[in-house]
């Protein structure tokens, strides 16, 4: 396990504790309403969940203090740490979320390229650099941990053939406030879960904003 893994994991068993026990289920409500309900016996399901905790921990406000947990833990003396556990919150509340076009790998350095910021990013040495696949998009958080750019947990891989479609999406909100970014995320999502429950339909009828075609 990697350090950044061991302090998510740590807010993770934190905010899903007994204590934030209504929070968790009003946040997995709103979370699967947005994305996507999918069936717990689907091979997507862990991967699903990783979305939901990376989107739980990074992004959610917590109900009663406003800010997700990855802020709150370094505004209240919620756990206990350290300088260099401090330090270490601190670069996981940078996490960037966006949607990266996959460019190459050279090596084991992972050059992407951000649709929103319309910039490139290389990820030096990265742990994770096998399964992507050209002209693909993904939605993902890159984590400035350590002074090395790390992946989180959470993927969720877009077919090739949304790509025009996709892009099409992120350069009308481009120019948007952050929480615009994020709502066409969740969107994306759930248009890639539909995709993967109905098989028998065309990428076309997924993809779009046609209000006429309602799956």
């Amino acid at each position: 396990m990697s350090s950044v893994d061991k302090y998510f994991d740590q807010l993770v068993d934190h905010f899903t504790s007994d204590t934030y026990r209504e929070e968790i289920l009003n946040a997995k409500r709103e979370f699967f309403d947005q994305a996507g309900i999918i069936d717990e016996e689907s091979h997507y399901f862990e991967a699903r969940m990783a979305q939901f905790l990376d989107w739980y921990i990074y992004t959610r406000p917590l109900s009663e203090y406003h800010m997700p947990p990855v802020q709150l833990v370094l505004n209240k003396n919620l756990i206990e740490m350290n300088a260099t556990d401090q330090e270490a919150y601190q670069d996981l509340a940078k996490a960037d979320h966006s949607l990266f076009e996959f460019l190459k790998i050279r090596g084991s350095d992972v050059h992407i390229y951000d649709l929103f910021k319309k910039k490139k990013v290389v990820l030096r040495n990265s742990d994770l650099n096998v399964g992507f696949n050209p002209n693909e998009i993904f939605d993902v958080r890159v984590i400035p941990f350590n002074n090395k750019l790390h992946f989180a947990k959470g993927f969720c891989f877009h077919p090739s053939e949304a790509k025009k479609f996709i892009l099409k999406e992120v350069k009308k909100i481009r120019h948007l406030e952050n929480e615009q970014h994020e709502a066409l995320m969740l969107r994306l999502l759930k248009m890639r879960y539909k995709l993967e429950q109905y098989k028998h339909i065309r990428l076309e009828y997924i993809y779009t904003n046609d209000p006429n075609i309602k799956i």
